[in-house]
């Protein structure tokens, strides 16, 4: 069992702070400990993972609070035009977005800095070396826990990776429920107003930014299908946005994101269920694609669809019409930079197995609830 009081104690302890900020993150944490003590049905590594995860989590926004606290100056950093990528997973996002970032006139969250965003004590800007050998550390014993992983995600703690792993700072995040069953915590999360985890999104970028001069100067590039379910709030707290969608059939990318939840449930749980985990995530995510094509329509200004065929085919000349779309000169430099990063990601992940009905789903409920979504952004002939 979590102790949410200990949890924090010890978190302010290490820490030697008190103000964890918003007091909706607070509500959201004690939420989610109680959620993991009733429904998780974790294993004794489930429960030292979380117990570590969350006191991680609480220090870094006890810190990054205490930082903008003192350093009033974070909250003037301007983040202008963000390029914005959203997808399911196996959509391209990834490659879409690991292309963008290789232009050196753009920056991005990397993944120690998602895992560790706060600066340690006696840490000078600029100079994080001590966080990213946690991050690097921490992604080694991801893969060594589950080989597999590597198969789904290409983990890299020096590559651009999601800003979900900052919005789980907030806890109004989907981060826990991908790897624990936690339906009341879940419905709490789809219950909240959003907007209060956006803008604190925007101050732990600013953050970011501020941690190393001259980052400044670049323009970010985020990404995470996260933002599908909250795209309306995105656009509140950056209304500069151009938003990016990839797209590929749900029949795929559905019970592939099935099975991702499923690799992380399995070194954690005691016991779990792929049905559950198969009707829970298929509802959602048809759900936060609904959302996002209403409010792309709203807005076509903002937004750019990449078909996922297309991406794979000519991913350089996809590019091309992307930087037409974010009102940037699709410079050689630029080109050449993700030339280079295609040559030296050429190497498959690996094999990954998944099927619907491996999670109790069959076609006709991809094809009754994504329908709106397939008719608006699928082609037919490749289906």
């Amino acid at each position: 069992m979590l102790d949410a009081v200990q949890l924090l104690g010890e978190a302010k302890k290490i820490t030697g702070l008190n103000f964890l900020g918003n007091p909706l993150f607070e509500e959201g944490f004690n939420k989610l400990v109680d959620s993991i003590n009733n429904e998780a049905d974790l294993n004794e590594i489930g429960i030292q993972a979380q117990h570590h995860r969350l006191i991680g989590v609480l220090s870094n926004m006890l810190r990054i609070e205490d930082a903008v606290i003192n350093h009033p100056e974070i909250l003037n950093e301007q983040i202008v035009g963000p390029i914005v990528i959203v997808g399911l997973p196996r959509t391209g996002s990834t490659m879409t977005h690991r292309l963008l970032a290789a232009d050196p006139r753009h920056t991005a969250m990397l993944w120690w800095e998602g895992r560790y965003p706060a600066m340690l004590p006696n840490e000078e800007r600029g100079k994080p070396s001590e966080r990213m050998a946690l991050g690097k550390a921490e992604v080694d014993a991801v893969v060594a826990a589950s080989p597999e992983a590597l198969t789904i995600h290409p983990w890299d703690y020096k590559g651009a990776d999601e800003e979900i792993l900052l919005l789980e700072h907030t806890f109004f995040s989907t981060v826990p429920e991908s790897f624990m069953r936690l339906p009341s915590y879940s419905s709490w999360v789809e219950a909240q107003d959003h907007i209060h985890a956006y803008n604190q999104l925007k101050i732990m970028l600013q953050y970011l930014q501020w941690q190393n001069p001259g980052r400044e100067k670049k323009r970010w590039v985020l990404k995470s299908p996260h933002h599908l379910g909250f795209i309306d709030k995105l656009l509140m707290v950056f209304p500069d946005s151009k938003v990016i969608q990839t797209h590929r059939d749900p029949q795929k990318t559905v019970p592939s994101f099935c099975s991702m939840c499923a690799n992380l449930f399995e070194p954690l749980t005691n016991s779990y269920d792929k049905n559950n985990i198969g009707s829970h995530w298929a509802n959602k995510l048809s759900k936060v694609l609904n959302h996002c094509m209403d409010v792309s329509n709203a807005n076509p200004d903002n937004f750019l669809n990449l078909d996922f065929l297309r991406m794979i085919e000519d991913p350089i000349a996809e590019m091309s019409i992307v930087y037409k779309f974010i009102d940037q000169d699709f410079t050689d430099q630029a080109e050449n930079a993700m030339t280079a990063w295609k040559e030296e990601n050429q190497h498959e992940m690996g094999s990954h197995h998944y099927s619907l009905e491996e999670f109790g789903l069959a076609p006709t409920f991809i094809e009754t609830n994504f329908n709106e979504y397939i008719n608006q952004y699928i082609d037919q002939e490749n289906l």
